[in-house]
């Protein structure tokens, strides 16, 4: 073949190989500082927070207020919104009342059993007499029991009408405002933990013994400025077999971020010397 031929087909390969990795599909392995055409898989990856949770309403309604601002540092449990509940506090108000009426009745039922039992053992009550009070006062009880489980399905629905974080991390934003509607499930907030970042790759078989849960890689860094920054991350697994229809083997890596290393930026996994 003529140079110029094989000039032309090596800057095809490249550009198929290119669309490829637009795709997700493919993408040229880094070893060190050199390309190996003859690898499988995809090196090249974008760094994440290593948590990026997308918080959803337990229950339909109107949001009333926001406890917190977008960019709000968050404790898991702090409350992020809430929605209109003047309906679930006075559900709450009254299952507490059926509650403290339940107990009423209770104690009333056990002091006049606790009462009969002497007197039946005199044969001053009778033998009915005494079951009719243990009876009223089994009854009471079923009745506390059901009273304290309507009170404490009221708490949970109370507790539903506010929308809580469910990790240590930054309130980064919400769809809504307040005075929307909100739906069931419907994905109010997005809550980020950039305390530490990820990346996952896909790697050739004949790698597959060059990692370890707990080694160290080096990463190739894209900055946005131009040029690049290697940085070295944390194995942080490594499927234990290989994916015979692919060649290849997942490598998900953690690294601490830094004023050059930020969630967004694209990175190349520096493959070791085989």
């Amino acid at each position: 073949m003529p140079s110029s031929s094989r000039a032309v087909f090596r800057l095809l390969l490249v550009a198929l190989t290119c669309t490829l990795t637009a795709f997700g599909q493919v993408s040229l392995p880094v070893t060190g500082s050199a390309l190996d055409d003859n690898s499988r898989g995809s090196l090249r990856s974008v760094l994440r927070p290593i948590a990026d949770v997308r918080v959803s309403s337990r229950a339909a309604g109107v949001i009333e207020r926001f406890h917190v601002e977008e960019g709000a540092a968050l404790q898991e449990g702090d409350p992020i919104l809430s929605l209109d509940m003047d309906a679930e506090r006075a559900e709450l108000a009254q299952a507490i009342a059926l509650v403290d009426g339940a107990k009423a009745e209770l104690d009333r039922t056990t002091s006049e059993y606790e009462r009969a039992r002497p007197l039946s053992a005199e044969n001053i009550f009778s033998e009915k007499q005494l079951l009719e009070a243990l009876t009223a006062r089994d009854l009471a009880q079923s009745r506390l029991a059901q009273a304290e489980a309507a009170r404490d399905l009221a708490q949970s629905r109370l507790a539903n009408r506010t929308l809580t974080s469910p990790i240590k991390g930054v309130f980064l934003k919400t769809s809504k405002s307040v005075g929307e509607a909100v739906e069931r499930f419907e994905t109010v907030a997005r809550i980020v933990d950039a305390s530490r970042l990820e990346m996952l790759v896909y790697a050739d078989a004949r790698y597959f013994k060059k990692f370890a849960h707990g080694g160290q890689a080096k990463v190739r860094v894209s900055l946005p400025t131009g040029g690049h920054v290697v940085v070295e991350g944390t194995v942080s697994h490594v499927d234990p077999i290989v994916d015979p229809a692919t060649g290849t083997f997942r490598v998900r890596l953690q690294f601490e971020p830094t004023a050059d290393v930020a969630a967004g930026y694209t990175a190349i996994l520096l493959l070791p010397e085989l």
